[in-house]
């Protein structure tokens, strides 16, 4: 139970709805708040979906190529560190797109900035971990306290402003970087027992 629900934490930060909400609110600004809720629900629903894709076939197709799971954990590892890395260095940036509900709902909102290649690789963890099964279950709870979280956008905005919002974002990112480089250690952790096995 217990990793249950650390998976489910780490994947939350890992998704980082709260990061997100600047982005979302900018893209979409021009909605009114039927369609921006619409937008909102259907990205995390598609997000989820292609996170229950690689979870359910992501091992089999990885063992296909004989990539085993501590190679991929060190992958996952660096992939997740550097991207928190970026984003946690780059300068930010206002988005004034305004597509219609589907497509942005699609692209950006639900693949990358939600089921990006982070979340992915952890998922990809987490059902070799944990199996299938849990691993639905915590892509459920995490889909829904993302879109609990994202609704409440406008709250949480008001409450924390802005800059509350970056600082947070902040912090759930250097926490993303330390778990990707867990990752990384345990990945070579697996190698060296392997190796004096």
């Amino acid at each position: 139970m217990s990793d249950i629900l650390v998976s489910i934490v780490v994947l939350y930060v890992v998704v980082d709805p709260v990061g997100n909400i600047p982005l979302f609110t900018a893209i979409t600004a021009k909605f009114d708040s039927t369609k921006r809720r619409r937008v909102l629900i259907l990205s995390v629903i598609v997000a989820a979906s292609v996170l229950v894709l690689f979870a359910a076939v992501g091992i089999s197709f990885l063992s296909y190529f004989g990539v085993e799971m501590a190679d991929f954990m060190v992958a996952s590892g660096l992939i997740l560190t550097t991207f928190s890395l970026y984003y946690l260095m780059r300068p930010y940036e206002q988005s004034e797109t305004s597509g219609e509900i589907e497509s942005v709902a699609v692209v950006p909102l639900a693949v990358p900035f939600l089921a990006g290649p982070a979340s992915i690789s952890y998922v990809l963890v987490i059902s070799k971990q944990l199996g299938l099964v849990y691993t639905l279950l915590v892509i459920v709870v995490v889909a829904i306290l993302t879109l609990l979280t994202l609704l409440a956008s406008g709250f949480l905005i008001r409450v924390l402003g802005i800059i509350g919002i970056r600082v947070i974002e902040k912090i759930m990112l250097i926490l993303s970087a330390a778990i990707g480089i867990s990752l990384i250690r345990k990945g070579i952790d697996s190698w060296v027992k392997e190796l004096f096995s």
